[in-house]
């Protein structure tokens, strides 16, 4: 990527091997920029904090740093950290974060235990490991986030990742903490590694002999080897597989829009995300930058503890139903059909017993296909590349961020399409329902409020021009239901559409407390069970959808 709109040195990397998680789809810049800690945007911004705490690992480690390094009993150590933070800590977090340490040490006394079968005795390690090269002015770092462990001699050398919910297997960023593991050196203050470059490290360290790297899951309680190995193995295990896509991701390349986009150093002057004031008709800025969309006002509808929760990403308690899972199906077929950017056909519609069941053959199970055909089949008279006009620039499923300087607020939409006809922009959101659901023009806006930001993006000037179509789709397996149109030149439905959004996010948009709103979507609620407001029985539920090396050691990437 081109640093030249920046400032700071962009030399100086240092990388987080979780980093290596990024998937293709992400955006490259924000990591490539995530890994350069001395480069900085050109605007100069003060920087506000959430005063509730967004990062539930954050006191989970701190406890575990209490009970493990200082000899603490669990609870003093939860209670001090709970009442010793900068941040608030949400009820819902705190039970959360009691549970995921409770769970952790439980998890941790059947590992060493474990151990002990093959004659290895371990002890946490109070300093990380980091692997280092280079002089201060072209520096390459790479560092691993979660637990150490080792035994007395130091042969032996263990990295455990923490996950939120359940073990998981990330092989690029799984094989980049073992090589940490392998050929880093501890650190000699835990609290330099992210602060100081270089980072003093203690010297004369056996290189270990077995390396081990789990995942351990703290709301499940269940842990996952996911490498066993020597150190030369991994070594050349991270140089074939991992290495590249590191080298790949520091190079950065596309610009995506998403999430990342509130705390990436190249959001202003981004043409990825345009800035469009008073998008959301918000007179003043919140506590701080945050993210917006529609799903976040649906789970602040029902109760803003739920939103607070889902937004923090504590794990949860829900299984898709049948109604879901279809429309996922049907949106997935429409999304990889309307790509080739011809209309669909019924030739991409074979029966659902044909031997080749066509573009759902790759996407779903043959059973899956049967439930989505004739939602599909419906689609074909009114697909929007069948024009009329000329259909241009058609985008399935793009991710669109915009950020209203007004409010600091990065606004994130997912329109299920969008093209241009005869030049104008139209944008169109598809609904699927057995049943149908008297969606009428005169009350779309607010059932399907997606529509209605979509009309606001469009009138604030986000994709360009502000004069653009609105469209609703609606599926039904037994009949085909004309597509509904809202116009952004109408002022009518501009003021509308602006009605409704602000509606939708003014009470979110001033709240630092996000109260539990207990009630009967409890039953349902993903996240019920970590809430101490929510009434007994209701857990589980389905859930509502709304140290320097010398200059000649290789680097690490």
């Amino acid at each position: 990527m081109d640093f030249a709109r920046f400032e700071g040195n962009p030399d100086v990397v240092r990388l987080s091997a979780s980093l290596l998680d990024q998937r293709e789809s992400n955006c490259r810049d924000f990591a490539a920029l995530k890994a350069r800690p001395k480069v900085r945007s050109t605007v100069r911004e003060r920087r506000r904090y959430n005063s509730l705490e967004n990062f539930p690992l954050g006191p989970v480690t701190e406890v575990l740093n209490a009970v493990e390094f200082d000899g603490d009993e669990i609870e003093e150590a939860v209670e001090k950290v709970l009442a010793g933070g900068r941040s608030v800590i949400h009820p819902g977090v705190e039970t959360w974060v009691r549970h995921a340490c409770s769970t952790y040490l439980e998890v941790a006394e059947s590992l060493a235990a474990q151990l002990m079968h093959e004659q290895v005795v371990i002890a946490p390690a109070r300093h990380p490991r980091i692997v280092q090269v280079g002089p201060a002015e072209k520096f390459r770092a790479l560092t691993a986030w979660g637990r150490w462990y080792e035994s007395p001699d130091g042969s032996y050398v263990e990295f455990r990742r923490l996950r939120m919910g359940k073990p998981l297997a990330e092989q690029a960023s799984t094989l980049a903490m073992a090589f940490v593991a392998a050929a880093g050196r501890p650190v000699v203050n835990p609290r330099e590694l992210y602060t100081e470059i270089p980072v003093n490290v203690q010297m004369g360290h056996r290189t270990p002999q077995r390396i081990r790297v789990l995942d351990v899951g703290l709301t499940t309680g269940t842990d996952r080897v996911l490498i066993d190995m020597g150190p030369e193995e991994i070594r050349r295990a991270y140089q074939s597989s991992a290495q590249p896509i590191a080298t790949s991701l520091l190079r950065g390349g596309s610009r995506t829009p998403g999430g990342n986009c509130v705390d990436c150093k190249a959001r202003n002057g981004c043409d990825a995300v345009p800035v469009v004031p008073g998008l959301l008709g918000l007179a003043e800025r919140g506590t701080h930058r945050r993210t917006w969309s529609i799903t976040t006002s649906r789970y602040y509808e029902f109760c803003p503890a739920q939103a607070h929760l889902k937004s923090v990403h504590l794990p949860s308690e829900w299984t898709p139903g049948e109604a879901e899972m279809r429309g996922r199906d049907v949106h997935r077929w429409l999304e990889v059909a309307h790509e080739r950017g011809v209309p669909c056909s019924s030739d991409d519609l074979p029966e659902a017993g044909a031997e080749d069941f066509g573009l759902a053959r790759q996407l779903m199970e043959r059973a899956d296909y049967a439930r989505a055909r004739p939602y599909l089949v419906q689609h074909l008279t009114v697909c929007p590349l069948r024009g009329p006009g000329a259909v241009t620039d058609v985008r399935a499923e793009p991710r669109i961020a915009a950020y209203d300087s007004a409010s600091d607020v990065l606004v994130l939409a997912n329109p299920d399409l969008l093209r241009r006809v005869d030049g104008r922009l139209v944008y169109r959101e598809q609904k699927t329902s057995a049943a149908l659901r008297g969606i009428t023009a005169e009350n779309a806006l607010d059932a399907v409020p997606q529509l209605a930001l979509a009309v606001c993006l469009i009138a604030a000037g986000t994709f360009g021009d502000t004069d653009g179509l609105v469209e609703l789709e609606q599926l039904h397996p037994d009949a085909v239901v004309p597509v509904l149109e809202f116009d952004t030149s109408k002022p009518e439905i501009v003021a509308a559409a602006r009605a409704i959004i602000h509606r939708r996010v003014r009470a979110w948009h001033v709240d630092t407390e996000f109260r539990a709103k207990p009630g009967w979507w409890c039953g349902s609620c993903p996240v019920s069970r970590w809430c101490p407001d929510a009434p007994a029985g209701t857990f589980p539920g389905p859930g509502i959808r709304a140290d320097l090396l010398a200059d000649d050691d290789e680097p690490p990437f």
